[in-house]
């Protein structure tokens, strides 16, 4: 069984540092302030949510996306620690307060690694590498290749907090352990995933050491030779995502037209108790009307979520919970999620404009892959510099020479590579594939 006291650890990937009695600032309020601060983070406020590129400002982004989820994480963190506090359950020194900073930080950069294009870019590296002449991928272990060939946004989100390139230390951003660990949606590897078909997995190769460090510094309970159950906090982390992204996408249909309001309308009014104001029927702005019915459905979501985590307490720190925390949540708040995504994927995901942006991206993430996979192979086969073709020359230097050693091992350069395309804007990655394909994209 895990206990709070671990799985709260103030101690950094990195250091073993930690000052969660400090007044006022505590390390896992750093965590938040280390991630926002970070350029990876403000990256992300050109990076596709669900409308790739939108002209309309009102529609949301990688980066407002994080900014609401983190709102929504701190709120059900704070409210689970003074549950936990009243019922003695809270370690000393941890206040309630302290478990909300660790919910925002993870929730802040739940979307840190993700590609260009949301998950159509996820789609196209995964492709690229299934696709891939059989001189690309031999080189590399059975394991190495379910990383590219299934390769997830989480898994490159957790190298790059604790890869050394994010600082000047080992352990990258120097994160709690309870922060990182609360990030971790996915506690396994590709090849360790106790769920293979969804292709959903927290950690390449190259960092699973780092994973199981911070695994065994929270007590989280090892479920196979490279996986682990979840940290409880993970499921307020994965809710409050699940809460935004189900309603804010319809609110963005409407806000781009592709949806009426009577849709968002008819979906939360039936959820939201008690009566609704006079108000609200004489209100005519809809950006209004959407404002108020969020904010009532995410008040009453808040108290559901919250009593079921603390109903489920035993079970979260014994790994016995199935599924997601609005499946267990009471009231009409599953079944209208459910809906709202389901309405999503059919009606606006699947929008006619969307779809083709996303045909482009296939198409970028294709010639900027093609470019440097095909350098990564030489450096690797090449015995020094002077080997190296003029242009492999180039592209390595774009990439960054230090970081691509010649006859460094092909995994390692093609991590390097997915490190430098997953930092990209969706603005520049498609520049890129333009300049180098010539101006064909």
């Amino acid at each position: 069984m895990m206990n709070w006291q671990k799985l709260l650890s103030p101690e950094r990937l990195g250091t073993r540092h930690s000052s969660v009695g400090a007044f006022g600032r505590s390390d896992f309020h750093k965590d938040y302030d280390r991630i926002i601060f970070s350029s990876a983070f403000r990256r992300l406020q050109r990076k596709t949510q669900v409308h790739p590129l939108p002209e309309n400002d009102n529609v949301h982004t990688r980066l407002t996306h994080s900014l609401e989820v983190s709102c929504v994480a701190r709120s059900m963190g704070l409210m689970v620690g003074h549950q936990l506090a009243e019922k003695g359950h809270l370690p000393d020194g941890i206040e309630p307060d302290h478990m909300a900073a660790i919910v925002q930080a993870a929730a802040l950069a739940h979307d840190i690694g993700n590609p260009p294009f949301g998950h159509a870019g996820e789609y196209a590296v995964r492709q690229w590498f299934l696709d891939a002449d059989p001189k690309y991928l031999a080189p590399l272990s059975e394991a190495e290749r379910a990383d590219l060939t299934t390769f997830e946004g989480n898994a490159q989100g957790f190298r790059l907090l604790t890869h050394k390139r994010s600082g000047l230390y080992d352990g990258g951003m120097r994160l709690t352990y309870a922060t990182l660990a609360s990030f971790v949606k996915y506690p396994w590897s590709a090849i360790g995933s106790p769920y293979p078909e969804k292709m959903k997995f927290g950690a390449f190769q190259r960092e699973m050491d780092l994973l199981t460090e911070v695994a065994d510094a929270t007590g989280l309970i090892r479920t196979g030779a490279q996986s682990f159950c979840r940290h409880p906090l993970v499921y307020l982390v994965e809710a409050a995502d699940d809460v935004c992204y189900a309603l804010i996408d319809i609110e963005d249909g409407v806000e781009l037209e592709l949806v009426d309001f009577s849709v968002f309308e008819n979906l939360l009014l039936p959820c939201i108790p008690g009566d609704i104001p006079a108000e609200y029927h004489r209100e005519t702005n809809i950006r209004r009307k959407m404002t108020f019915l969020r904010g009532k459905i995410i008040t009453g979501l808040l108290d559901a979520l919250t009593d079921a985590f603390v109903l489920r307490e035993e079970q979260l720190l014994n790994g016995a919970v199935d599924g997601d925390l609005l499946s267990c949540a009471d009231g009409p708040f599953n079944e209208m999620i459910a809906t709202a995504k389901q309405f999503s994927e059919k009606q606006i995901i699947l929008n006619r404009r969307k779809v083709q942006i996303e045909v482009g991206a296939f198409a970028c993430l294709e010639t900027l892959l093609d470019t440097f996979c095909k350098t990564a192979l030489e450096i690797h086969q090449a015995k020094d510099d002077a080997e190296l073709s003029y242009r492999t020359g180039r592209v390595r230097e774009l990439i960054g020479n230090d970081s691509m050693p010649v006859g460094a091992p092909l995994y390692n350069l093609y991590l390097t590579i997915l490190d430098y395309i997953s930092g990209m804007t969706d603005d520049f990655a498609a520049r890129l594939a333009r300049d180098i394909g010539g101006g064909q994209h």
